[in-house]
């Protein structure tokens, strides 16, 4: 017997006793404002189902629902059998205690996994391996991979609060999701870690869903995560250190092999100091100064002056084209030890210590950032002692400048010099110039360097009266640098070890 009504409570407690009786064999009430929906009492059984078209879902327990929660669930799941979707999990779920939006997860869950669909530890794991790990096709050409995007990628794959998402399936995912993992980012790493950690995630999603949406689970999806953006805005960078700045640095860390704290034996490894000559002189990005192998740095035989000619591959080059600078005979005096030094290592500038495997690694591109602290005695060690700010003291007025700012100095100086603006440009490789292939012999590299394409004599035009001004001002620094080392800290041990000896 069907009874049709607008449903209440009144029903359900009606439907309560008849079930405690245990005597009727069947009796359903029908709702009239949910379709579908029935209360059913089947001897001590009252429950709740939902019939549509051929199918008939029970929703629970009578006592489980009130009207108004039930008509909610059946209506939800009148959607779920619409769409082809199994509506169990969905049930079982808000029966456990679970909310509408909990209990949609479950699904979507379930159906990920029954799929097969990536998880977004998945994601992050093939476009490492598949996009950035293979380069970017630009223009018909593919571009060297950056292997500062593949650290970045790799180190947020490690920490929190990527490691709270990463077993989420792609379906999962959603904008109140994506943006407590940007807020989270942000109170853990800072807002540029935020950014960029954003910013790799919504592109790997993108990429996904453009060549893998079938296997990723993102068929049809909208790009919803477009929408999620970074809350952080890079400040603008205005510090520019003098080339006065730059030599007291460079004397004083000559002058300054031991520095307070350290045990008697840990002096600054000489490869960092030819790191920040390097620096100096070309004022390129760190890991371009310090994965310099000991053939990329050559005597320009053809100019026969006692100038170089510096090499840099694609790789390490932002712009990912090979890019040679001319190195005048100032600058090569300066760095001639370093090439004369025993070849035991491919490296130009080799860590003090072996790799994990125990084969020779370059010096790491934060050992100049370190540098800097300590000669401010802003590290962790130079801190817990009181060791002074010996840049402070020897007069720089830029005292916390990082690698980055000398871009800007010499593109200022070299402008100022000699009106040539396209010079600095050159130098700093801002244009693009050159080759997407890679030389691997001194002869190449002297070709690659007189080819057109790399602007030799524009470069030199920047690079002569640069150097030649930085190594200048550095002999001119050399003796404050040392009366400051030696009322500071104590007299330096190597003192006659100097790289460029004084006088």
């Amino acid at each position: 017997m069907v009874i049709r009504e607008a449903l209440n409570n009144t029903h359900i407690a009606d439907a309560l006793k008849l079930a405690a009786s245990g005597t009727t064999e069947l009796q359903e009430w029908a709702d009239l404002r949910e379709p579908g929906l029935r209360l059913r009492v089947r001897r001590y059984n009252a429950t709740w189902v939902l019939k549509f078209r051929d199918n008939t879902v029970t929703l629970g327990p009578a006592d489980r629902w009130n009207v108004a929660n039930v008509r909610a669930a059946a209506s939800h799941v009148r959607g779920m059998v619409r769409s082809g979707l199994n509506p169990k999990p969905w049930i079982d779920a808000r029966l456990a205690g679970a909310s509408a939006d909990e209990a949609a997860a479950v699904v979507l869950r379930r159906e990920g996994k029954d799929r097969k669909e990536w998880t977004v530890s998945t994601l992050m794991e093939r476009y490492l391996e598949d996009y950035i790990k293979v380069g970017r096709i630009i223009r018909g050409k593919r571009n060297p991979p950056s292997a500062n995007t593949a650290r970045d990628v790799e180190a947020m794959c490690r920490q929190k609060p990527y490691t709270d998402i990463s077993a989420l399936i792609l379906r999962e995912l959603n904008e109140h999701v994506l943006e407590s993992y940007r807020d989270n980012l942000t109170k853990l790493h800072g807002g540029s870690a935020s950014r960029k950690g954003l910013g790799y995630l919504k592109a790997a999603l993108s990429w996904a869903r453009k060549h893998h949406s079938s296997l990723a689970g993102l068929v049809n999806m909208p790009r919803w995560w477009r929408d999620v953006s970074a809350l952080h805005v890079e400040k603008s960078r205005t510090r520019m250190p003098t080339v006065d700045d730059l030599a007291m640095t460079i004397a004083i860390a000559d002058a300054a092999r031991r520095l307070p704290g350290r045990s008697i034996d840990a002096e600054i490894n000489e490869s960092t100091i030819g790191a920040l000559w390097l620096l100096a002189f070309t004022a390129h990005r760190r890991e371009a100064v310090v994965t310099i192998q000991r053939g990329e740095l050559i005597e320009d035989e053809r100019a026969g002056d006692g100038s170089g000619l510096l090499y840099r591959p694609p790789t390490v080059m932002k712009g990912k084209r090979e890019h040679v600078l001319p190195l005048p005979p100032s600058a090569m005096e300066v760095l001639r030890p370093f090439m004369q030094r025993s070849a035991t290592s491919k490296w130009l500038l080799p860590a003090a210590r072996l790799g994990k495997n125990g084969s020779s690694v370059h010096v790491h591109g934060s050992s100049i950032n370190k540098l800097l602290l300590r000669l401010r005695g802003k590290d962790e060690k130079g801190r817990a002692v009181g060791a002074p700010d010996l840049l402070s003291l020897a007069g720089v007025t830029v005292f916390d400048w990082s690698p980055h700012d000398l871009r800007r100095t010499l593109s200022t100086m070299v402008e100022d010099w000699t009106t040539r603006g396209d010079a600095a440009s050159a130098v700093l490789d801002h244009q693009g110039h050159g080759e997407a292939g890679r030389s691997f012999d001194a002869a190449a590299i002297t070709r690659t360097a007189y080819s057109q394409s790399q602007r030799l004599p524009l470069k030199k035009i920047a690079m002569s009266r640069w150097c030649d001004e930085v190594c200048a001002a550095v002999e001119l620094a050399r003796p404050k640098a040392a009366e400051i080392v030696a009322s500071s800290i104590g007299p330096n041990p190597n003192e006659s070890q100097t790289l460029i000896a004084t006088g």
